[in-house]
């Protein structure tokens, strides 16, 4: 197993100690760390010489103390053998933003919130380290026969490979640098050896299970001076696929033959010649007709198998290469922010927006040096609708100045619009949704954009869960509230006297005190006012014994009992649960939820009446019967 260094956040809080004495100066006390010497002897001198102590450590001779400059010097020749220093400050690694990386428009903070996220990537390479600690290979294979990795067949064992894989899907860890999509899923495909060659077999091989394994991009960092069939064979499958795939040009731009070289010499091939820092092309790059798009490719930083890392002097997992290797993998990763942005646009359609969007260079339009240009994200672009937001308690507000030619999807379902303004519901964190913009040529661009809420904010409740939207609506309009530990405890059973303050809260009743005439409510409870309110509405009612048993669980038809009567829902002619019978209490209220939508019970034809009901539970249906997107 291999062993990193870590970079660790040092923090150290000051306690406020015993004071030894007043200051012996008049001059300014700072604090200070003695390191070493006999920590008695020490001690007992600053005691007797009233200076400040502040924390003494026992498992280490350490002393916190504020101290005078004079006070300082005292210790120092009484106790030469120790150290004294200040305070000092630490700050958490971070991530190395690359230079190459803002010359493309792909830092972070400008791709933000897309990292590549769900797109599927696949190195076809020598393979990537996959125990470097800032990469993860989500699998792979390797189609060598007697060549691959030991242990993990397509590791790598050559370097290539894991330094292509870094400048695509570096993580965003705090340590080392970060890649341009560092969300995607990588795949390692180990198609060369240590020596960095390989074979027609072994990459026709990785071509074959990159499309097996359904890859929406696959990256190319390898060339040939010669046309081999079979393997444009392959790549024509993978393309009809929908795959992106990304090639170098090649570096043989000092050699007699500069022209761009295979496989990107074919159509399906994105060609990417390399630039320096300063946009003039890379000695070593390739030219040709064939070169699409230009992207850095002078000494770029990336992760390197630590064992082999030993080119730059320093063993730490980093190095510097160059070439049309390492352009290619910036274009990669600029494809897959675009992938996650507009998920439904074709592989060709992500490589007209590429070219469409690169900074030209050299002669005007497409040239044989840069192709396109250098590839660039753009945040901004034609075609696509952006939104202002208004962010409220469980709520935001989109707003768009055109209305006609927008849809906005989310969870599978379309979100209704009025006046220019869309609703969305949730809880603290992120959604998803799909905005489709048809332009005036009947053109349609889907957008995949995150909508971010601030509150509410409850330690066990996720936008990833189906009840979070219905909890954002209802506390919105603040029918609903979790507990002061910061929970909203949606697998709980709901009780009778919270059934009753969430229906209360609905239908506006008021929530100050009141007295119930049942013997076990007090006029103090909480919920009081409101079973004071829906006793006399006529929608709950207490027990012959004189008791409303406020603490008891509520089940399924007793809830659909209280609903039904709370917002008179009519039965019809619905289908009948095959564990509700009519002569149940609940017979007609079940059929009327049935009939409004608020629930179609169960996938095998069961109600299921005599279940308790959750918060959750309850809390979706209060919001669909109130507002329909939740139906």
């Amino acid at each position: 197993m291999r062993t990193f260094g870590i970079s660790t956040i040092i923090t150290i809080m000051l306690l406020f100690g015993l004071q030894s004495g007043a200051q012996a100066s008049s001059d300014a006390a700072e604090e200070y760390f003695i390191v070493g010497g006999n920590q008695t002897e020490i001690l007992t001198f600053m005691q007797q010489e009233q200076m400040s102590i502040g924390k003494v450590y026992s498992t280490f001779s350490v002393i916190i103390a504020n101290l005078t400059d004079q006070q300082q010097q005292r210790l120092k020749s009484k106790f030469t053998e120790i150290h004294i220093q200040s305070n000092r400050q630490y700050e958490q690694s971070k991530d190395s933003e690359r230079s190459s990386i803002k010359m493309i428009q792909a830092t972070a903070e400008v791709a933000s919130p897309y990292t590549g996220l769900g797109v599927k990537v696949a190195v076809l390479d020598s393979g990537v380290d996959t125990e470097h600690r800032d990469l993860n290979v989500k699998g792979g294979h390797c189609t060598l026969v007697h060549d691959c990795a030991p242990g993990i067949p397509y590791d790598d064992d050559n370097g290539h490979g894991t330094h292509v894989a870094g400048i695509i899907a570096a993580l965003k860890n705090d340590t080392g640098i970060v890649g341009i999509a560092p969300s995607v899923d990588l795949y390692s495909i180990k198609a060369l050896n240590a020596f960095g060659v390989g074979t027609t077999n072994s990459l026709v091989d990785g071509v074959e299970w990159a499309i097996q394994n359904k890859m929406d991009i696959l990256n190319l960092s390898i060339t040939t001076e010669k046309n081999d069939l079979a393997l444009k064979t392959a790549l024509e499958a993978a393309y009809k696929k929908g795959m992106l795939i990304v090639g170098s040009a090649g570096n043989n731009g000092e050699s007699a033959n500069k022209t761009v070289m295979y496989p990107a010499k074919y159509d399906t091939v994105i060609a990417v010649s390399a630039v320096k820092s300063d946009l003039s092309k890379l000695k070593e790059s390739a030219v040709g007709e064939e070169v699409d798009i230009a992207a850095p490719g002078g000494s770029i930083l990336s992760t390197y198998p630590i064992e082999s890392d030993s080119m730059d002097g320093k063993a730490d997992g980093y190095t510097h290469l160059s070439g049309t290797s390492m352009a290619t993998p910036h274009v990669t990763g600029i494809l897959a922010l675009y992938k996650e942005r507009f998920p439904e646009k074709t592989n060709a359609e992500l490589r007209s927006l590429i070219n469409e969007t690169a900074k030209d260079l050299g002669e005007v339009g497409k040239d044989p040096v840069f192709g396109h240009g250098l590839v660039q994200y753009a945040a901004k672009l034609a075609g696509v609708t952006t939104f202002t937001t208004k962010n409220e308690q469980g709520k935001v507000t989109l707003t768009a100045g055109e209305t006609t030619n927008i849809n906005i999807e989310s969870n599978g379902k379309q979100v209704p619009h009025e006046n220019g303004q869309w609703h969305l519901y949730g809880v603290d964190g992120t959604i998803t949704i799909f905005v489709t913009t048809t332009d005036t040529a009947a053109k349609s661009t889907v957008e995949k954009q995150h909508i971010t809420f601030n509150s509410p904010s409850y330690s066990d409740v996720t936008n990833a869960q189906r009840f979070a939207g219905p909890i954002g609506f209802m506390s919105h309009n603040n029918q609903i509230k979790g507990f002061e530990d910061g929970t909203f405890r949606p697998y709980a059973n709901i009780t009778r006297g919270e059934a009753a303050t969430l229906i209360g809260r609905a239908l506006g009743f008021s929530s100050a005190p009141a007295k119930t005439g049942f013997k076990d409510v007090h006029t103090s409870s909480f919920a009081s006012g409101y079973i004071k309110a829906a006793v006399d509405a006529k929608i709950i009612s207490g027990f012959s014994d004189g008791t409303f048993r406020p603490g008891s669980n509520v089940t399924r038809a007793e809830m659909a009992i209280l609903i039904s009567k709370a917002f008179d829902l009519k039965s019809n002619n619905s289908t009948d649960f095959k564990d509700v019978k009519p002569s149940m209490a609940a017979y007609q209220s079940i059929k009327a939820l049935t009939a409004s939508e608020v629930t179609t019970g169960y996938g095998d034809g069961t109600f299921k009446p005599y279940n308790n009901m959750t918060r959750a539970d309850f809390t979706v249906f209060l919001a669909r019967v109130q507002n329909d997107f939740f139906k």
